[in-house]
């Protein structure tokens, strides 16, 4: 049976998800993020789900530790009062899975449920037949320090164009500083070195933009929100459809809270970009995006060969 962990400092809440879930799932509460934390040492669980105001430390913090102690479990957030920037981490920093809101629908709840733990064991699956091909064919990653990876940009401003397509494509002499400087702020986190290069394609319209994704597989797709024709959501709806390996990743300086959580739970973002942006900020978020896709890329062949 699976192990749910849920932490969340209102009793009341632990005892109502208790109750809908147990007998399904083998479940554990903390209301102390401290203590969960603790007994992540010792079990492992297949899905947590944390509440995001919590005393002491928030859902946010709680699950980037989490996620270094038990990076194959699914991750969920749980908050009736999470604002625009939590949720905005939810995405960016703790890679949430899914958002669900309080009061929760039971039906959503276990259908929410369901789809994250299916989905981490395909991603589970994927990396044990990729490891078993690993250590019987030999297999190494081959190394192309030249490849370009593509990447779409949607907004309806060609000023906004312009500057992204320049900071994805001009190296600049600061950046390993920077990605220094990032490492000292937070040495708990591991900071990986992406020297990736971009093709980065353009277009100020969405339908446009969907037109040469006939022709064209994308590593990254970055979409504005508020766009002719359809919104950012609608429009990196129709690419997952049409490119579902594609990562996505949501731009825009009109988004508010409820746009983030239907970007999280409907289009399945990978990041958010907040206008105005930083430099290293954007290179960084693309880059995280393509190493993502990459490795998933590279366990489903692996394991494809391996089935086959």
């Amino acid at each position: 049976m699976q192990r749910i962990l849920i932490v969340d400092d209102e009793q009341n809440v632990l005892n109502a998800l208790r109750r809908e879930l147990q007998g399904v799932y083998l479940v554990e509460a903390f209301a102390n993020p401290d203590e969960a934390l603790e007994q992540c040492r010792h079990a492992q669980f297949d899905l947590v789900v944390a509440d995001y105001q919590m005393p002491g430390m928030n859902g946010i913090q709680f699950l980037k530790q989490f996620g270094r102690l038990q990076p194959d479990a699914a991750r969920l957030m749980l908050s009736g009062e999470a604002d625009f920037d939590a949720v905005a981490d939810s995405i960016n920093e703790a890679h949430v899975f899914r958002f669900i809101g309080k009061p929760w629908d039971s039906a959503e709840l276990a259908a929410t449920l369901a789809q994250a733990l299916a989905h981490r064991a395909t991603l589970l699956e994927n990396l044990r037949l990729a490891e078993l091909c690993r250590r019987e064919r030999h297999w190494q990653r081959a190394q192309n320090p030249d490849k370009l990876y593509q990447v779409l940009v949607v907004d309806d401003e060609a000023s906004v164009l312009s500057a992204v397509t320049r900071d994805l494509t001009v190296r600049e002499r600061f950046d390993d500083l920077h990605t220094a400087l990032l490492h000292a702020a937070d040495p708990e986190s591991p900071v990986e070195r992406h020297d990736f290069r971009f093709n980065v394609h353009t277009a100020t319209s969405p339908l446009q933009a969907l037109e040469r994704a006939k022709q064209v597989n994308y590593d990254v797709v970055i979409a504005d929100y508020l766009m002719p024709e359809m919104d950012g959501l609608r429009f990196l709806d129709a690419i997952r459809q049409m490119q579902p390996d594609a990562t996505r990743i949501l731009f825009s300086g009109h988004a508010d809270k409820e746009v983030l959580v239907k970007a999280i739970n409907g289009s399945e973002i990978y990041g958010y970009i907040g206008k105005p942006w930083r430099e290293h900020e954007l290179k960084n978020i693309v880059s995280q995006a393509v190493a993502y896709r990459n490795l998933l890329r590279e366990n489903r062949h692996l394991a494809e060969l391996m089935a086959g």
